[in-house]
């Protein structure tokens, strides 16, 4: 029988949904949709959605009863794009928006873009309870991060990795310890920092500093053990190496 996946509380107003796993270049990876339940819109209660995972009807109603019609679909980077294309055929009126580099991938051909992030463009309409911040500097990707601001909530994605160490076996696991992305010291892939080298320091250590400033007490990543209570220095011992 297939797993009924549903929404499970995190914070007011913040629900996490655990999807299935997905293989990335060999690697097993969970996935994890963030639903929001913004209240502060001038048409009413709403719903925000992070990085969608696998669509099915009993999770949509579901989010749709819990958190209200959904407003926006949001991408935090160009390689959480493999669920986008069902949630955006869905839902024609949310606003969904583009990260950095997804819209010239090939992938995203044929997914509806209507705002992006980026220096330049319109500040979001959610920016009154959600605050984003995007990771620049990497000639690899870059990534948005947000923070749920009632809730004291950051939502990060791939910037900070905490796999779960019993699953770590075999040489894949050593891999993926070896890569600093396991256990509750986890931090961002090592792959990924080198891509910020010579030039992308500058901009990366502004992002970080305005993530230590939202100085959150929760945290939810993409991948591996979120944290509901001292989020702020579990953070800052992630990324000690920027």
């Amino acid at each position: 029988m297939k797993k009924q996946l549903s929404m499970k509380i995190f914070a007011p107003n913040v629900w996490t949904v655990e999807g299935p796993c997905v293989d990335f270049f060999g690697f097993p990876y969970p996935t994890r949709m963030v639903v929001v339940r913004l209240t502060k819109m001038d048409e009413g209660d709403c719903a925000w959605i992070w990085s969608p995972i696998t669509i099915s009807d009993e999770l949509a109603e579901e989010v749709e009863s819990k958190a209200g019609p959904i407003k926006f679909i949001v991408s935090p980077n160009k390689i959480h794009h493999l669920f986008l294309k069902s949630w955006v055929n869905r839902y024609p009126d949310a606003v969904v928006y583009a990260p950095p580099g997804l819209e010239q991938r090939m992938v995203a051909a044929d997914i509806r873009f209507d705002a992006r992030f980026g220096e330049g463009e319109t500040a979001p309409e959610f920016a009154k309870e959600i605050d984003s911040v995007i990771i620049a500097g990497s000639y690899f990707m870059e990534e948005v991060e947000f923070y749920h601001k009632p809730s004291k909530t950051a939502i990060l994605c791939d910037l900070i990795q905490r796999h779960e160490e019993a699953n770590m076996t075999g040489f894949k696991g050593l891999l993926m310890k070896m890569g600093g992305v396991v256990g509750e010291h986890g931090s961002t892939p090592r792959d990924w920092r080198f891509t910020f080298w010579p030039f992308g320091k500058t901009e990366l250590r502004k992002a970080r500093d305005a993530i230590f400033d939202w100085n959150a007490e929760k945290l939810i990543i993409a991948h591996g053990q979120c944290v509901d209570t001292g989020a702020s220095e579990v953070i800052k011992n992630a990324l000690h190496w920027i």
